[in-house]
């Protein structure tokens, strides 16, 4: 069965720190779409433009699936109490939300490890390997870099790209984004090494602290082939 797309609109910060801030009111799901369509009507003209932004905004912050739903109380419990990290938490709610952000930041990542300079033409190719040449796919692409830039993980222009980087010292933030990562995994077990250099995260600069994450009930440590090992708590 082929994989949803989706991410058919760029968002902007603005407008993800909207749907956090109402998602953390508590509200129904019609009250938010409401609010939404009075907030975004100002800046998008389209009525079908305007619904698709809602619905993936409501994906990322209010709509669960088998993901989300796990993340969603520590998500609105860390934007409210640490706003500076707000990009980092709506990353790790698009990637519970968004299969294709998933895969377009393991590719980024990937790739940036290696050169400096990325093309929006290799990241084409890869994912269309990857999910097959599908013209919702074609599209989404150009919106899902546009969403980068705007977010600030990439510069650049005419399809050339580099990445920045953003230092996380919290590390309630950083056991959050640890936890999205094995959460949206297919892997029972991950290294310390492979959690510190993921790149699914990859505008971010972090070091886990293997204390905190032991004093925190959601990951079990065991020793597997002479190494140690986390997972989640089933």
């Amino acid at each position: 069965m082929a994989k949803t797309v989706g991410l058919s609109r760029n968002l902007k910060m603005p407008w993800l720190n909207k749907a956090a801030e109402l998602a953390i009111e508590g509200l129904t799901e019609e009250e938010v779409r409401t609010q939404l369509n009075e907030y975004l009507g100002f800046e998008i003209v389209s009525s079908i433009n305007l619904r698709k932004t809602r619905e993936i905004l409501m994906n990322v912050w209010i709509y669960q699936n088998e993901h989300s739903k796990k993340l969603f109380p520590e998500a609105r419990k860390l934007y409210r109490s640490y706003p500076e990290y707000e990009l980092e938490i709506h990353w790790c709610l698009l990637l519970a939300a968004y299969p294709v952000f998933v895969d377009v930041c393991r590719l980024i990542g990937k790739m940036s490890q290696f050169q400096e300079e990325i093309t929006l033409a290799q990241i084409k190719q890869k994912l269309f390997d990857e999910w097959g040449e599908r013209s919702t796919l074609y599209h989404s692409m150009d919106k899902l870099i546009a969403t980068m830039k705007a977010l600030g993980v990439i510069e650049g222009d005419k399809g050339k790209y580099k990445t920045k980087k953003y230092q996380v010292k919290n590390q309630e933030v950083v056991l959050f984004m640890l936890y999205t990562l094995m959460s949206i995994g297919n892997r029972g077990y991950y290294t310390i090494l492979e959690l510190s250099a993921s790149p699914l995260f990859f505008p971010f600069e972090y070091v886990p602290d293997k204390a905190n994450m032991m004093e925190d009930d959601r990951f079990v440590f065991s020793n597997f082939g002479g190494d140690t090992t986390v997972r989640i708590k089933e």
